[in-house]
């Protein structure tokens, strides 16, 4: 807890969770730090060959060991990101060797990256950060130990006592002995200190890398899954509308065509009229069935064929369902009821073609089921404390008629209708006889977008 106190103090922002790992690189980012390995190597060994070229001959260190040196040095860099730990363990143990053995090499511009590389991937690359903790800190430690025993007692290491910064003549205000020991520090504390800087700031950002990527696949699955649910909703209001014509129309056709088989005989323009009843509903019957279809075919509604699609029914078109029934042989009635002159002309196109669907369904429940030949079609519109509403009512006064019973899709439809508009629905026998179906809609929060033009 102290560590990451500390860690939060220099560098301050979110860090992973302790039990987070770094994935294992790949195997492109291994091969490139090997070609990275080889051309930092010939650059180091031209480099010391230029060194060797200009240094005087009684100064410059033996070509082989020097040039093996140099390699050992960067050789650990190929497999840092692969084994980050070993490797800095590895290159501080070459680095203490051959800078006590070959300062001169050491002292280089390759060797130098070489280290503070491998340093920096410890830091970014460890997965088991408890021993990147402990490792680290031994490293700090012997560093510290090896500076100090070669500053303080330099002839150990170079065989003389150390003259140049301090036996001659300077013109600071610092001791020398002092200021050649804090310069030694402070040049390690930005050397070392940069490498963990770095390689945390990295790891942090491989981090946050790794959950962007997660959020953006889980963005991408919710994504999914809506466009999944958007095509399931939008099949189940076709299968709703498709019932809502089967029910309506074509069950009209086949009421007004028994009635018309039966009165033909005795009755010819009777049944000449239930004839033109029948033309009439297939005809509306196929117009919005080739409308649904149309749908299918352009699911984008500014596509190609949505101009000329056939306006959805509304509350205008009730006259049309009575009259429809009457040819059926249901006669009825009409009442519309409004709280507000002019409201039930301001329901929205969503809201109306539910109204007018359940009012479409109902009626067609009348006339397969039932053994009524009239029924009440009521429109009403209201307001209480939760907003406006509009209730559409269908009353009949007839019994149930035996071996009709329907498959319950046309009233399942029905609630779904009114659920989707904040609605209730009523649907019961009403006492002596008869049945009632009443929803009642509200017009607050209508989503059109579903019930509407797609």
């Amino acid at each position: 807890m102290k560590f990451q106190a500390l860690r939060q103090r220099f560098l301050p922002g979110d860090f992973p969770p302790e039990e987070w790992e770094r994935r294992q690189p790949s195997r492109q980012q291994l091969r490139r730090d090997a070609w990275v390995t080889l051309l930092l190597m010939a650059a180091a060994l031209l480099g010391m060959e230029m060194i060797l070229s200009f240094a005087p001959a009684e100064d410059a260190p033996d070509r082989v060991p020097a040039y093996l040196a140099m390699c050992a040095m960067i050789a650990p860099l190929a497999v840092r990101r692969r084994f980050p730990i070993a490797s800095m363990l590895v290159l501080s143990a070459l680095f203490i060797g051959f800078g006590t053995w070959l300062p001169a090499v050491m002292m280089q511009l390759a060797p130098q990256i070489a280290y503070f590389v491998g340093l920096y991937s410890a830091v970014t690359w460890a997965r088991d950060r408890r021993g990147l903790r402990l490792a680290l800190g031994g490293v700090i430690l012997a560093m510290a130990v090896w500076l100090l025993v070669a500053i303080t007692n330099a002839k150990l290491f170079y065989g003389t006592e150390l003259e140049l910064p301090i036996a001659i003549e300077t013109s600071g205000f610092i001791d020398p002995v002092i200021a050649y020991a804090g310069y030694n520090f402070l040049v390690n504390l930005f050397y070392f200190g940069g490498a963990i800087f770095l390689g945390e700031t990295s790891w942090r950002s491989a981090w946050r890398h790794e959950v962007v990527v997660e959020q953006a696949a889980q963005l991408q699955e919710q994504a999914k899954e809506l466009a999944r649910r958007a095509v399931v909703d939008e099949r189940l209001r076709i299968a709703r509308e498709l019932h809502d014509v089967v029910a309506h129309h074509i069950s009209a056709v086949g009421v007004q065509a028994a009635a018309a088989r039966m009165v033909q005989p005795r009755d010819p323009e009777r049944a000449a009229a239930l004839m033109l009843g029948i033309e009439d509903s297939a005809r509306q019957a196929v117009g919005e069935t080739r409308s649904l279809l149309r749908v299918l075919r352009h699911g984008d509604p500014d596509g190609e064929g949505a101009t000329d699609r056939s306006p959805e029914p509304s509350l205008g078109q009730l006259p049309g369902l009575v009259e429809q029934s009457a040819r059926a042989g249901v006669a009825v009635q009409l009442i519309t009821v409004e709280h507000r002159p002019g409201f039930l002309g301001e329901v929205g196109p969503g809201l109306g073609l539910a109204l007018y669907r359940i009012a479409a369904e109902s009626l067609a429940n009348v006339r397969e089921h039932s053994t009524a030949r009239s029924a009440v079609l009521s429109l009403r519109s209201g307001s209480d404390g939760n907003g406006d509403w509009v209730e559409v009512e269908v009353i009949d006064d007839g019994t149930p008629r035996p071996g009709t019973s329907g498959s319950g899709y046309g009233l399942r439809g029905i609630k779904e209708r009114a659920a989707l508009h904040h609605g209730l629905v009523d649907i019961g026998p009403r006492s002596p006889a008869g049945w009632r179906t009443r929803a009642r809609l509200r017009t607050l929060h209508t989503p059109d977008t579903v019930e509407g033009t797609p």
